[in-house]
């Protein structure tokens, strides 16, 4: 794949103009496309080199929509690039200026870094979407909330029959979960259910293993809510 190609992509150009951290890689790339159809005829051959001037590629770069400090910042990145062996500079002794040429080991370090820089932002594109998703999960309301009156006889929950409330919920588990009754107080004990229990809490939904259940407490078991109710809250209800 060619320089120009690889740079074809809005958002690695978006990325090359706006991340400090990539600055060099800018200027090395923008040079190694000016050696590309249809730019290459235009640089001068000076000692079988094809070569480019400030000027020419601060145009160059304008047509690839790169970024290029043409006065103050170009020269400096491009004498670290001579420095790391990427870019080669001769003195054309007409003029007196400097011209830059790319070296074969620029151009294959231009473009193994813009592959790099490609698979990095397909990677956060694949993260935003997960996070999307994740979030229309949690905000998605469940299907059925269900109301459970306790009392100080073990209730079972799950899909299995048998259990003292059987649920048709793909993602819960067989024996998902139990409360019992223990010490003047109710208790809830998830069973190594398959995708675990979570309390409900008002902002915010909490895993838990082992938990007391005050009333009114909610638990989500697998995409399913349920509502304890203690029976001396019941009562004075139906007192009421």
């Amino acid at each position: 794949m060619s320089i120009i190609d690889s740079i074809s992509e809005q958002t690695i150009r978006r990325v090359l103009n706006t991340d400090r951290g990539y600055e060099r890689l800018r200027y090395l790339v923008i040079l190694a496309a000016a050696t590309e159809p249809p730019f290459g005829m235009a640089g001068l051959t000076i000692r079988d080199n094809v070569t480019f001037n400030i000027n020419q590629l601060s145009r160059i770069a304008k047509q690839l929509g790169l970024d290029f400090e043409k006065y103050r910042g170009a020269e400096r990145v491009l004498d670290q690039l001579v420095k790391s062996r990427l870019v080669l500079t001769v003195r054309n002794q007409e003029t007196g200026f400097h011209a830059y040429c790319v070296t074969n080991e620029g151009k294959s370090q231009a473009l193994l870094n813009l592959d790099r820089l490609r698979k990095v932002q397909d990677l956060q594109s694949q993260v935003k979407t997960m996070q999307m998703t994740i979030k229309k999960q949690l905000t998605k309301p469940p299907a059925t909330v269900f109301e459970v009156n306790l009392s100080r006889i073990e209730f079972r929950i799950g899909t299995e029959d048998g259990n003292d409330l059987t649920l048709r919920d793909p993602y819960m588990s067989r024996r998902h979960a139990r409360v019992y009754y223990e010490s003047g107080a109710w208790i809830f004990e998830d069973l190594n259910s398959r995708n675990g229990s979570w309390k409900v809490d008002p902002n915010n939904l909490r895993r838990v293993t082992r938990a007391t259940v005050a009333d009114c407490d909610m638990y989500q078991l697998g995409s399913t809510i349920v509502r304890f109710r203690h029976p001396e809250e019941n009562q004075r209800g139906s007192a009421a």
